[in-house]
């Protein structure tokens, strides 16, 4: 009973809002539940509208997961994009882009980004990175060379969870310590202030835009009620 007075508070999100993508069913919005991140396309929509990308373009989708965002960026785009995973592994993404229809466009590859990125400078017309970007350290030394692979004038976009301010761990309420993974996951969630000042500390991009998105906890929302008791 608690968890249906819970469920019932939840908000859906304004599907005229993201006229993009009005035509997607819900399944499709998510993955069709393969383990897509909280706002699925809906905050991919929004990423893509600021990497202001063109038919042609080459774009890097880091940490891509199962491949949904890559698929959209090709499909709704024309985009030709190189999708990479620590995770799942470049045999898994090349089947679901061959079977999609779309894997002429998207190259998969497996490869730790902290180690080595096999791409030549100056590569890439976009590079994207939705609920991810916090998993590689937050550090200016990480932005300055993922960078390198970024073209003059290029954008980079990355969108994820995060904290409205900062805290000292010491102020951190009980309920939250007691959530999976807190140490290894949450700790490295910051707030839009925290991650200007990061990027703006590397001297090689115009920060256009660091913000919350105004319907960032309806997109919470509208994945619990997809997902059910397995978010």
């Amino acid at each position: 009973m608690k968890l249906e007075r819970i469920r019932s508070q939840f908000r859906r999100i304004d599907r005229s809002r993201y006229p993009e993508i009005e035509s997607y069913s819900w399944d499709d919005l998510y993955g069709h539940g393969d383990a897509m991140a909280p706002g699925g396309l809906y905050l991919a929509t929004k990423m893509v509208a600021s990497l202001d990308v063109k038919p042609g373009d080459t774009v890097l989708d880091l940490a891509c997961g199962k491949g949904e965002t890559s698929i959209y960026l090709v499909s709704e785009f024309g985009a030709r994009v190189v999708a990479v995973d620590l995770w799942i592994s470049a045999t898994e993404l090349g089947d679901k882009f061959r079977a999609r229809g779309c894997h002429d466009q998207i190259v998969a590859l497996q490869i730790d980004v902290n180690r080595d990125l096999p791409f030549a400078e100056d590569w890439f017309d976009a590079i994207f990175c939705m609920q991810a970007f916090h998993s590689f350290g937050g550090s200016a030394e990480f932005v300055r060379y993922l960078l390198l692979h970024l073209r003059e004038g290029g954008r980079l976009c990355i969108a994820g969870s995060c904290f409205s301010d900062e805290f000292a761990p010491n102020t951190l309420p009980e309920v939250y310590r007691q959530a999976d993974d807190w140490d290894t996951e949450y700790s490295r969630y910051h707030s839009p202030p925290w991650w200007r000042e990061l990027f703006e500390r590397c001297e090689l991009v115009d920060v256009l835009e660091c913000s919350e998105l105004e319907d960032g906890l309806v997109m919470w929302e509208d994945e619990f009620l997809y997902r059910g008791e397995r978010a």
